[in-house]
């Protein structure tokens, strides 16, 4: 096994070679545990999408404070990964890392965007299935795994407060996002609203909610402020979910806890692989 010192150099050189060749920008970050691409066991796209209302301005600060490091210093259970994180707001783009709206990209694409608000973290999620660029390029027996992660503090459509409207669009793309293969993480703030930390977790893991039989994505639930849950910081929550979606989610062969099992709840991660076995 090549030493652990060795790789993170010859990584940190395959990313630098990447942002170089122009693969990379201020919304897109190449990372993972893999030396490279060739040598990884599962390839990853992966959309961090967050709203970007009043409320959300310390989250969208501290994640975007974390995310290039968490993504390229990986060091995941049992899996070398080669990754490709992009971190998009969902209306209004912002001047940090979340500096690409999805109502842009879908409007780039020739299509009619569903977002409108910057609340409306149902429709980006039905957006991005559709329009985002995944790029299934894995070769021999490398997996290939795509995951949009949704970021908010109220409810799916138009923000708070929780009505039916926002389990309608949340259970349309519960649905899409089981049809195409894609992994929803329903990550919840800090403070929000009645109804909502449900709401996130219905989206991405199942369950009976307003009506409707929610399937499970094979994604998982985050709910968790600025300043960490249990000594669990921003950047450890963002390792956790790429990881875990990296190692096929909730199918990826038993090796992330169950969801909303006590030691996950106990650290605010439910669904998420936050007991990591680091590779030597």
């Amino acid at each position: 096994m090549i030493p652990a010192k060795i790789r993170r150099l010859v990584k940190a050189s395959a990313i630098a070679a990447a942002v170089a060749s122009g693969s990379a920008h201020a919304t897109f970050i190449v990372g993972g545990d893999a030396i490279d691409q060739a040598s990884a066991d599962s390839i990853l796209d992966i959309v961090f999408v967050i709203d970007t209302s009043g409320s959300m301005y310390d989250d969208i600060t501290a994640i975007g404070a974390s995310a290039e490091t968490a993504v390229q210093n990986l060091s995941c259970p049992d899996i070398d990964c080669f990754v490709r994180a992009r971190f998009m707001s969902i209306t209004n783009a912002t001047r940090g890392i979340f500096d690409e709206s999805v109502t842009d990209l879908v409007s780039t694409a020739g299509g009619t965007p569903l977002s409108n608000s910057s609340e409306d973290n149902g429709p980006a999620v039905i957006d991005l299935i559709n329009f985002y660029n995944w790029n299934n390029d894995a070769v021999g027996t490398q997996k290939y795994y795509k995951a949009v992660v949704t970021i908010g503090d109220e409810g799916t459509e138009n923000g708070a407060p929780v009505n039916q409207s926002d389990y309608d669009v949340a259970y349309t793309a519960n649905q899409l996002a089981i049809s195409t293969n894609t992994f929803l993480v329903g990550w919840v703030t800090d403070d929000p609203s009645a109804g909502v930390p449900q709401l996130f977790e219905t989206l991405a893991t199942g369950g009976l909610l307003g009506g409707y039989t929610f399937g499970d994505t094979g994604g998982g639930y985050v709910q968790q402020g600025t300043s960490g849950v249990g000594g669990t910081t921003v950047q450890q929550t963002l390792e956790d979910i790429i990881c875990f979606a990296a190692g096929g989610g909730s199918t990826g062969g038993g090796t992330v806890p169950e969801p909303g099992s006590l030691a996950l709840a106990a650290l605010g991660l439910l669904g998420v692989g936050a007991m990591r076995r680091r590779r030597a």
